[in-house]
């Protein structure tokens, strides 16, 4: 027994008795919070939705089970498919009441079989999520939508896709560029396309765009803002976002060509450091930001007005009226998208891959699907500093809440300890889930 057994503390303040450890048939979770997600899948019919469109799609498994699998899978933590195990034996399987958990092989198989072809039925489900969240917030008046690419560098050699291409931190190094697109103030992703790591960060935008606006705006938003960098940067954007009749911002590559098309620089009279100019470019306003210093001469010598330049930032926009640095800051607002990417990071979105083109930007769809999932959950149910945490933070304290499973005359309990400090903001998530305004299905 002593192979079994802590020894005690005595020189602790507080209980010396020694810890004896023993084995317990009854089942224990440690994701008593991920019925969270089993709510809003359930309310929003979602697994109905998901059977019906991808019948198609036969096998041993149902889809609807598949993508709930993975959706589950990122927010406990996981993030390769050699992590299902752990949906089988902690208690997560009892929660969600899946008969059985696929093992990485049939899930591979199963992703290379769904394919681009649920990927995009994957699209629908997403925007009814998005549509669902403004249900309960309200439909935005305007909006912000920005489009940003990522890359996620492989080390596999059969990996579809992971080519050489634009690569910052490892060059040389294959890499797959997905594309992705969210709304700047309320934080909804609306997509993943992904990309082989050869491809310009502006391939596939345009048709993509053209597709979001409509979406957006049978919605019923009014005003649509889009915001892009300086990869996407061409005549043809310009046009394709006039000719929409959207307001947009868009960073131009800092090239010598340009200063033909500009007016003298002038002082701010707000910063004494930033210099401003504009002109026209595609039927576009061009704003130029510059940020000078000025440098004095040594002791003695003529007072020249000399200066060292320190970043300059062009932005083409359509927007009546707008001053340089008032377009520069609305540009700058919508960079809380890399906080929207790191936030996909966070929940192992692209941590795995497969050898099939399709099979890879059905894993994209799956992850934006599960961060959409957690974006919904953390706005409408949760409250206070909570609405606003970020995945890691909401999995290690909300969604890894510890439970215990037990069976009574048929009945399927979840007990939660009582001095559990997560517990009541658990309920009330639950009880706003089950009680609020009818969700669109």
């Amino acid at each position: 027994m002593r192979a079994h057994t802590i020894a005690s503390r005595p020189h602790v303040q507080g209980s010396p008795a020694p810890l004896r450890l023993r084995h317990s048939a009854g089942e224990l979770s440690d994701g008593g919070g991920l019925l969270l997600v089993r709510r809003l899948w359930d309310r929003l019919g979602l697994g109905e939705r998901i059977d019906t469109e991808a019948a198609w799609l036969r096998g041993q498994y149902r889809p609807s089970l598949m993508v709930e699998l993975w959706v589950v899978l990122l927010l406990y933590g996981g993030g390769c498919m050699d992590d299902l195990r752990l949906l089988g034996g902690r208690g997560i399987r009892r929660l969600f009441g899946w008969k059985a958990v696929p093992d990485p092989t049939t899930f591979g198989r199963w992703l290379r079989r769904g394919g681009e072809r649920l990927a995009e039925q994957l699209d629908g489900v997403l925007w009814q999520m998005v549509r669902a969240r403004w249900t309960v917030a309200g439909v935005p008046r305007s909006v912000m939508l920005v489009l940003d690419s990522t890359v996620v560098q492989r080390y596999g050699l059969k990996q579809a896709g992971a080519e050489k291409g634009y690569n910052p931190t490892k060059k040389g190094r294959p890499s797959h560029h997905p594309l992705v697109a969210f709304l700047a103030e309320t934080g909804d992703c609306l997509g993943v396309r992904w990309r082989g790591g050869s491809a310009h960060t502006a391939a596939g935008a345009i048709p993509w765009i053209q597709t979001l606006v409509e979406q957006l705006r049978a919605a019923g938003v009014e005003q649509i803002t889009v915001r892009l960098d300086k990869g996407f940067f061409s005549r043809q954007m310009a046009e394709v976002l006039s000719a929409l009749g959207v307001d947009y911002v868009l960073k131009v590559p800092d090239q010598k060509w340009l200063r033909r098309h500009l007016s003298p620089f002038r002082r701010s009279q707000k910063d004494p450091q930033l210099w401003t100019a504009s002109g026209t470019l595609y039927g576009a306003r061009l704003l130029t930001v510059e940020q000078r210093r000025e440098i004095g001469g040594a002791e003695g010598e003529l007072a020249l007005e000399s200066y060292e330049v320190g970043k300059t930032a062009h932005v083409l926009t359509n927007v009546e009226g707008i001053s340089a640095l008032s377009a520069w800051r609305l540009y700058n607002q919508g960079a809380l998208v890399e906080q929207r990417i790191e936030e996909l990071g966070q929940l192992s979105v692209g941590q795995t891959a497969v050898d099939d083109l399709g099979g890879n930007h059905l894993l994209w769809a799956l992850g934006a699907l599960a961060y959409q999932v957690l974006h919904v959950i953390r706005t409408t149910a949760l409250s206070g500093a909570w609405r606003r945490a970020q995945p890691k933070r909401l999995r290690a304290w909300l969604f890894r809440l510890p439970a215990k499973l037990t069976t009574h005359a048929r009945k399927h309990y979840v007990q939660l300890q009582r001095a559990e400090p997560m517990r009541r903001a658990l309920l009330q998530a639950l009880r706003r889930l089950g009680t609020g305004p009818p969700l669109p299905a």
